[in-house]
């Protein structure tokens, strides 16, 4: 469609997808945070013996199974003796 001004001179073209295209706007990208889980972690998630196993270490260092002499002293003969096979 023409319309014609106001001097014959000059001439207004009017095109509907012209502003239909400037009207679009494009979605912004925003950056996201993510999180990368290995192929060994998936596999102990998976494995229920793994799972139970945890547990059961969680439960000793909480109820402080750890800290008694009896382990610390198994720790200990535990490592000197595979400084003595080294």
């Amino acid at each position: 469609m023409d319309i014609k001004g106001i001097s014959n001179n000059s001439t207004f073209t009017h095109d509907p997808n012209q502003l239909k295209k400037a009207s679009v706007k494009q979605p912004e990208v925003k950056e996201t945070d993510k999180i990368e889980i290995s192929s060994t972690a998936r596999e102990l998630a998976k494995n229920e013996a793994a799972s139970k196993k945890l547990e059961e270490i969680k439960q000793k260092i909480s109820s402080k199974f750890y800290d008694s002499d009896e382990v610390i002293n198994k720790v200990a003969e535990a490592i000197l003796k595979e400084l003595k096979e080294s």
